[in-house]
């Protein structure tokens, strides 16, 4: 499904602003945020891995820059010469509406609110007061943007990823947002799935590491 570039820049202004990077600028038939850290210096986003990402790929020398599109990985590694390495595939998703409330926060467990950076980050705290999961939402004119929803080992499969899940929407309903976004990995896409989230496309990263 073809994605276009002004959703890829809601996505990657609520990444940017839950990290407190710079925001996302235009680079030609994309965007650049300039990341700064050390094992991430810069992120380069394509709709397609086509001329623009070929042309962006063939100025960097340098490693821990990232080229990142809305294609199949395997897409992505055509397009690229053999020295950029492949992540494993992610997914770009969307919710229509509010998800709709499956499950409530168990028992032995609590919800800590607090802002970090440009996000509201949500802890849901075991009874020792560790941290058994946590998620973000950055809340941004009209986009609500979820990002590193994180259940701990050892409380998994305890339903804490749909409460977490669900605590996050309730403040972005409170916002009155128009648009939920974030991308998933493998394991995460089911749990989206079954709140109502759909997927709008693959979303690659590819990478030039150290020599």
């Amino acid at each position: 499904m073809h994605v276009e570039l002004s959703l890829l820049e809601h996505w990657l202004t609520g990444w940017s602003l839950a990290r407190g990077l710079p925001l996302p600028q235009p680079y030609g038939e994309g965007l650049v945020v300039e990341v700064g850290w050390p094992e991430q210096v810069r992120r380069y986003v394509f709709v397609e891995a086509r001329e623009a990402l070929q042309n962006c790929a063939a100025h960097i020398q340098d490693p821990f820059i990232y080229l990142k599109a809305a294609v199949q990985p395997a897409q992505l590694r055509r397009a690229l010469p053999p020295a950029w390495q492949i992540e494993l595939p992610r997914y770009f998703m969307r919710c229509p509406t509010m998800m709709a409330p499956l499950s409530s926060l168990p028992a032995s467990y609590q919800a800590q609110t607090a802002v970090e950076h440009g996000a509201y980050v949500i802890r849901l705290l075991d009874t020792t007061g560790q941290t058994a999961a946590i998620g973000r939402v950055v809340l941004h004119r009209g986009t609500a943007v979820f990002d590193r929803i994180e259940t701990r080992e050892p409380h998994r499969n305890k339903g804490l990823g749909t409460s977490l899940m669900l605590a996050l929407d309730a403040l972005a309903q409170e916002a009155g947002v128009s648009e939920r976004l974030l991308v998933a990995t493998e394991a995460g896409r089911g749990l989206y799935q079954r709140l109502g989230w759909e997927v709008i496309s693959p979303y690659s990263t590819a990478f030039l590491p150290a020599s």
